[in-house]
Parts: C-alpha cells; structure tokens; sequence
C-alpha cells in the first residue's frame, strides 16, 4: 500500500471516528436526560430504533479505532512519517467542538419539546375521547350522582360497574376513578372508587377507600368543587414519569363527583 493512501486512510478514519464519537456523546446525552428526568418523547418503535442506533455505534467506534491504529503503526514503520508534508488545519477542532455544542442543544431542545407536546398532544385526545364518552352516556351519570347520595352499599356497587362501563367504550382510554366527597368526625374526605371496590357481598358491607390527594395538583381543586365551588376541567401532567390527570367535574341532580382520568405514558409521540 502507498504512503499516500496510508496517509489518507489515516485522516478519513480519524475522521469518521470524530463524528460516530460526536452521535455517541449524543446518544449519552439524550440518555442521561430521559434516564434522569424520566421523560421519554419518542413513541415506541423510535425507541427501539434509537437505542440499536446507539449499540451500533459502539461497534462502529471500535473498528475505526484499530482501523486507525492499524494504519499510523504502519506509517511510523515506514520511518517516513517526518517527510510528509502533513500540517494540522487550523481551526478545525474549534470548529468540530463549536459544531457539537450547536447539535447538542437541538438535541437538547428536542427531548424538551418532543416531551411537552407529546403531553398536550395526549391530553388533547383523552379529552376529547373522554368528553364523547360523557355525552353519550348522560344518563348513567345521573345514575352515579343519585347512587352516591343514596350511600347503599349496593349503590356504590353499581357505581363501580358504571365505571368499569364507561373505562372500557375507547381502546386508548386511560384508567377512570370517581371521586366523591363525604364526611369524617366533621372534616371534609375525599373518596375514590377505581378497579377495585371492597364490597362484602355475604354482609352486604361497602368500605370505602380514601382518594389521597396530591398537593400543588389536585387537593384545592377537590376541595372547592365538593365545597359547593363551580369548577372547569382540570389537566394535570407531570414533567417527570410522563403521568397525566384529566379531572372532569359532574354536578349531578342528587350529588358532585368528579371523573378522574390518568395514566402513565412510557412513550411520546416523536416518531413511530
């Protein structure tokens, strides 16, 4: 092999190995922020994409390197390496480093962006899935608010399998609870009827459950609206571990509860 194509071979796979190095620390990057923060923009199928992406790198990195290895042992046992008129460009790493900063930061503002409009995006459709939902069965929520003021163990029965109803009409609905209101030793309590309800059917006992609410999220809203407050639709999401809340107020004939719609999103909406 000549010396010149030697030398070429050189400067081409420490080229490329610069740039797989600069989409390596990318990747890092992205996974540091999505790992850290707990957020994740990209759907599914991206996901995967990406992080065989980021494992074929691995791979690429480390035949550049010996490649290249490979080819300056071979120049400097042609003892000729002080003859070639080989000078660095100057400016170059400047410039390479300027470029990753720049690409860094789109990055960055990707994750960012593709994280908070997949949230919006999300909510927009269970908004509107849960609001269709709402119209169509209008009549089984004036079931739930005379159920709920009844305060029969085989009310709040029915109630449960209302909700189990009304969470299984959309394939991509997330998880439904009906909170109510009522009173412990004269103090406002807010209860949640979801998945399960701990009904005894020999004793015909209903023990209700405590819908723990979350501060800075939901409790002034919970507490105003069962304190006789109007209240408008509440959306909720959570910067880290992708959950969103939906709350949609029902002022009934006979009683307020208020339909919580939530789920956890592992994945966003940025690609397939």
């Amino acid at each position: 092999m000549q010396l010149e194509t030697k030398v070429q071979i050189a400067r081409a796979t420490l080229s490329l190995l610069t740039f797989v190095a600069s989409l390596f620390l990318l990747g890092v990057l992205v996974i540091v922020l999505c790992v850290g923060l707990q957020i994740n923009p990209f759907r599914e199928t991206t996901t995967s994409f990406l992080s065989a992406a980021f494992a074929g790198l691995i791979g690429v990195a480390a035949l550049l390197v010996l490649l290249n290895v490979a080819t300056n042992v071979s120049l400097i046992a042609d003892a000729k390496i002080a003859k070639l008129e080989i000078e660095p460009r100057r400016g170059r790493l400047r410039r390479w480093a300027l470029a990753f900063v720049v690409v860094a930061v789109a990055v960055v503002g990707v994750v960012f962006t593709g994280t908070y409009l997949s949230k919006e995006r999300y909510l927009a459709v269970v908004h509107t899935q849960a609001d269709g939902i709402l119209k169509q069965n209008g009549t089984l929520l004036d079931e739930i608010s005379q159920a709920l003021a009844s305060g029969k163990p085989d009310d709040y029965k029915r109630v449960s399998e209302i909700r189990n109803f009304l969470e299984n009409q959309r394939a991509d609905l997330p998880q439904l609870t009906v909170i109510y209101s009522g009173r412990f030793e004269g103090k406002l309590a807010f209860y949640g009827i979801n998945g399960y309800i701990p009904y005894d059917e020999e004793k015909k006992v209903y023990i209700p459950t405590y819908f723990r609410c979350t501060r800075n999220l939901d409790c002034d809203y919970l507490t105003n609206f069962f304190s006789g407050q109007r209240a408008e639709v509440l959306q909720k999401s959570t910067f880290r571990d992708d959950q969103f809340f939906i709350y949609i107020p029902v002022e009934g004939k006979e009683s307020r509860f208020v339909l919580l719609f939530d789920r956890r999103n592992s994945y966003g909406k940025i690609g397939s």
